[in-house]
């Protein structure tokens, strides 16, 4: 048996497409935010838990953290950037 008698006509998927909405992708704050690129640094285990117990206190993330101290030194951070991701 031939696979290709399987495959419906092309001409009634063009007539499928044509008789669906088109597709519409709905924007949030968290999704309109930039994806980024990853970072990756190995720090001593006390700064990790400083960071960790710092973030925690302050309620945000150690990225947030992080982000902020770059910024607070003058390298560019976009304030939408700042914050906790998790809250949308």
């Amino acid at each position: 048996m031939k696979l290709n008698k399987l495959k419906p006509p092309v001409n009634a998927l063009e007539a499928l497409r044509e008789s669906l909405p088109p597709a519409v992708a709905e924007t949030t704050a968290k999704a309109s935010r930039g994806r980024g690129v990853p970072l990756q640094l190995i720090v001593p285990p006390e700064t990790l838990k400083a960071l960790k117990v710092g973030a925690a206190e302050l309620e945000t993330t150690v990225r947030a953290l992080v982000l902020e101290a770059l910024q607070a030194r003058g390298y560019p951070v976009p304030d939408g950037e700042l914050g906790d991701r998790r809250r949308g």
